[in-house]
């Protein structure tokens, strides 16, 4: 009633999901009417054909990992053969059907969308989600993950929540309808055909008071009196409304007996889940009460409760009543209720577990150990969140002190891996003492949150030097955790000072922590041999492996640029499902996507690794995944974005010394720089940061300024420095590290040797195997290749490199200036090459005509600037957005081109 807007909107999306699927949060005040809206949805989603799966968060239930996902999983996993087997089994997994390693978030939520695109190609779907705001963390995750992703399949999802509390569910970029009060019209028609013949008075103050709640207007009147009803006693001062809500159902409550409030309050806490009539009437009977039917009679028949009989389920009418039962219920009931449901749960560990902590009354160290099962078993499940919140209730039913320390690291270690920074912290302040674990944590926080790399140092280190030795793999565990930040923290610190720190605790980490380190503190002089080690230590993997061994992996194979060679390999090994969950993957699938030329990709990880680190505020990662745009826009030649980018970087950056984010920068810069012909400015950036002839120890970025480097002292002039540069890379042999470095030291070598050398470089950089996966170079190899063909007037062979590259970089790439590039050498090898797309240029601004002009009389930058009153940085990007709108790529064109240009427009 009242409702026309909002069915409107819903039946228009119920009507589209033959062809699109969506999804649509209602969110109000409770009692506004939002079950009364998910009601009408679902009753007429099944009158045109659809299926319909219902959803509701249970408070109860909150702790519990994939509790509400489990209620969306089961009635559809009829489909699961459908799937991989992979996916179905990480499912299976989900519903606790098997045990396994801990799944990966990414996986269990693109498996749990499969298993909705299978279902829904049977039949179209409608899952009806409400009560959002108490669904478990890991489910929203999931839930969140579909909603966004449901293009394409046939399945409508219509959720409700209280307004201004969505709980975990994370709202961005989802569609909001907002369900306010009803219209004073629609209110007055719903109270009087609820509640016909209200005394005038009565009315206007039950209408006043209630102020549109759908709920106050139907529940109220109930609770008067049949002289307040028919205005003969006045209404009571206070009426309980908005906030108060809860207590409309409080009397009703009140008049039951002991007996069958205690049978509610089991309802209340075990949960709403079908079959749960069974559980509720066996834990009466063992907390010692009589069960009576009449009991689930009395609960219908004053409106708290529904039953379903052929189903064995209690449902509550209204989810304020589970509520209002809990609330209302004394501390010692609640504690008998939930050692009731424990003893009748046996065969569900978890919910045992829960209601014996929520039972317990005082330290216990039987229950803390049950509940630390659980919190393994959640953890396993990928349920880090949930694990958090177990261990740390674990620690405080501890009473052995040294088992509430272990706990405690426990607990703040799954909150730092789930991304919960400010619990992680917490917990590790609560720490009485200095432990190994504790300190990791507070580390961690530090390096990912805050990027403070000097107080990752001060927190680990003296607790590594000063740590017992040991080789049980739970310590050699925790050491290498340290490890791992305090390594990240040097390397991304880029300062000399921070390594010798390092170098003092690394006789002490793992095979695998170490063959990182040697990958990444001075790899020209330590990482030959790793790649061999990295095939070694993979083939050692197993599902039990621990996963953040698997870390290391990720690491080494990043700077070998191989990670691509490995990762399904991984995947297979460890377990699809814990592979997935850890976060430096994405991280080395931005990189790698990069360096392998499939730069659209590069974008589309680097965006939602920016929303992932948006949302924990892992704010170190969110740099790192803008220096990944920052890599597609230097290669792209989009001045504008490369300048925000680069800004977000130096702004986070420079204020804490992380020299190794600043160098990305200077990178970024200099292979625009090079993109645009502009390769003065690229070998200033480039040798800025790795001088000619140097490969700077602790430095693993020295690979991506070498070609760079060594194209730009070529073309500026500078050989002896470019020559140098080529020898340093032989002399470091830098072509056993990794296939990538052998190409790229190749074709240094060919673009840095004389003339007559240079066609064999070439050739032998062309037959390097599997070069053509290193798509940005191998463009540019032949390319540089053209070009020196084209000058020796091998017309023909020219041709075919040429046109190669263009191909590469304006189909593959993207990359409009290097596309140019081909495209000018083309046509002076006598090839008559196009513009993309229709032909004709972008017109110019009248703004980048003037500085066109002015940079073809020969003045530069610094003198337009003067003479326009801007920087010269604008007047460059200005002027290199002239280049490509003429068809040329360097200044000595802009004279003849403006002239042609001109002539055009006049004939």
């Amino acid at each position: 009633m009242g409702r026309t807007r909002e069915l409107h909107a819903l039946e228009a999306m119920l009507g589209e999901v033959e062809s699109e699927g969506a999804a649509l949060l209602l969110q109000g005040d409770p009692g506004v009417g939002k079950t009364a809206l998910l009601d009408a949805v679902a009753a007429r989603a099944r009158t045109i054909g659809l299926r319909v799966v219902r959803v509701v968060g249970v408070e109860s239930e909150q702790e519990l990992a994939f509790s509400a996902l489990h209620q969306l999983l089961h009635p559809l996993f009829e489909h699961a053969a459908e799937l991989p087997a992979f996916q179905s089994a990480v499912l299976e997994q989900v519903l606790s059907i098997r045990e396994g390693s801990d799944p990966g978030r990414f996986a269990i939520s693109a498996s749990a969308l499969a298993l909705l695109q299978a279902a829904s190609r049977t039949r179209p779907l409608t899952v009806i989600v409400d009560d959002v705001h108490w669904i478990d963390r890991s489910s929203a995750e999931v839930l969140t993950f579909m909603a966004r992703r449901l293009s394409g399949c046939r399945a409508a999802f219509v959720m409700a929540t209280r307004g201004g509390w969505n709980g975990f569910l994370d709202l961005t970029g989802m569609r909001v309808l907002d369900v306010g009060p009803l219209p004073a019209p629609d209110a007055l028609t719903l109270l009087d055909s609820s509640h016909p013949g209200l005394a005038e008075a009565t009315r206007r103050r039950l209408l006043e008071e209630a102020e549109g709640n759908a709920l106050a207007l139907v529940e109220l009147p109930g609770q008067l009196t049949p002289a307040q009803r028919d205005g003969i006693d006045a209404l009571p001062m206070n009426l309980p409304l908005s906030s108060r809500l809860e207590s409309v159902f409080a009397d009703r409550i009140r008049k039951l007996d002991a007996v069958a409030r205690f049978v509610l309050l089991l309802t209340a806490l075990d949960g709403q889940r079908p079959g749960n009539l069974r559980d509720i009437r066996a834990a009466t009977l063992q907390a010692g009460q009589e069960w009576d039917e009449s009991l689930l009679e009395t609960g219908e028949r004053t409106g708290l409760i529904r039953v379903d009989h052929l189903s064995e389920q209690i449902t509550f009418r209204h989810p304020l009543v589970r509520s209002c039962v809990v609330h209302m219920s004394p501390g010692g009931r609640r504690r008998t209720a939930h050692r009731a449901l424990a003893e009748i749960e046996k065969e569900q560990p978890e919910r045992r577990a829960w209601h014996l902590a929520h039972a317990a009354d005082e330290p216990d160290e039987t229950v803390a150990v049950e509940l630390t099962r659980a919190a393994q078993r959640a953890q396993a499940r990928g349920g880090t969140a949930e694990a958090a919140v177990a261990y740390r209730r674990a620690a405080e039913l501890s009473q052995d002190p040294v088992e509430r320390t272990r706990r405690l690291d426990k607990a703040a270690f799954a909150a730092g891996v789930a991304g919960l920074l400010e619990t992680a912290q917490e917990l590790a302040r609560a720490q009485t003492t200095d432990t190994l674990r504790s300190a990791t944590t507070a580390a961690y926080v530090q390096f990912h949150r805050e990027g403070d790399m000097d107080a990752v140092f001060r927190i680990l280190l003296p607790v590594m030097e000063t740590a017992p030795r040991s080789t049980t793999a739970e310590d050699v565990e925790a050491f290498d955790d340290a490890f791992y930040v305090l390594l990240n923290a040097a390397v991304w610190g880029g300062r000399p000072e921070l390594w010798p720190g390092v170098y003092r605790v690394v006789d002490r980490v793992s095979e695998a922590a170490r063959m990182c380190f040697d990958c990444v503190a001075d790899p020209a002089r330590t990482a030959h041999d790793v790649r061999d080690r990295l095939d070694r230590v993979t083939g050692t993997l197993s599902p039990g492996t621990p996963l953040w061994r698997v870390n290391w992996l990720i690491y080494t194979s990043m700077y070998l640029d191989c990670f691509t060679d490995y990762d399904g390999v991984w995947r297979d090994r460890v377990g699809a499902d814990a592979y997935d969950s850890l976060r430096f993957a994405i991280v080395a699938r931005t990189h790698e996507a990069f360096m392998r030329g499939d730069w659209d990709r590069t974008v589309a990880v680097a965006t939602h690794g920016i929303a992932d680190a948006t949302v924990h505020d892992y704010n170190l990662i969110h740099v790192v995944f803008t220096y990944g745009l920052a890599m597609v826009a230097s290669g792209r030649g989009d001045e504008e974005a490369l300048r925000e980018y680069c800004d977000a970087i130096t702004t986070w950056a420079e204020p804490r010394r992380a020299q190794l984010l600043m160098s990305t920068v200077y990178e970024c810069r200099a292979r625009a720089a090079v993109g645009r012909g502009d390769f003065e400015e690229a070998y200033q950036l480039a040798s800025e940061v790795t001088p000619a002839g140097e490969l700077p120890a602790h430095f693993p970025h020295f690979q991506r300024f070498f070609l760079d480097l060594v194209e730009s002292a070529m073309r500026t002039g500078r050989r002896a420095e470019a020559r140098a540069h080529v020898a340093a890379g032989q002399r470091a042999r830098l072509d056993a590290i990794s296939p990538h470095l052998e190409v790229i030291l190749a074709a240094a070598a060919a673009i840095a040797a004389p003339d007559e050398q240079a066609g064999e470089l070439y050739e032998k950089a062309l037959a390097i195997p599997d070069v053509a996966v290193w798509t940005y170079d191998y463009a540019r190899i032949r390319l540089l290749y053209g070009e020196w063909l084209r000058r020796r007037r091998e017309y023909k062979a020219a041709r075919a490199q040429l046109s190669a590259a263009l191909e590469l970089f304006e189909q593959r790439l993207k990359a409009p200036l290097w596309a140019q590039r081909a495209r000018d050498e083309l046509r002076a090898a006598g090839v008559g090459v196009g513009v993309p797309q229709d032909g004709t240029r972008a017109a110019m601004s009248a703004q980048e005509r003037r500085i066109a002009e002015l940079a073809a009389s020969g003045l530069s930058n610094k003198e337009i600037g003067r003479q326009l009153n801007i920087s010269p940085r604008t007047a460059g990007a200005h002027l290199y957005r002239v280049f490509p709108k003429l068809g040329i790529t360097s200044r000595a064109a802009l004279r003849d081109a403006l002239r042609v240009l001109d002539e055009t427009r006049s004939g």
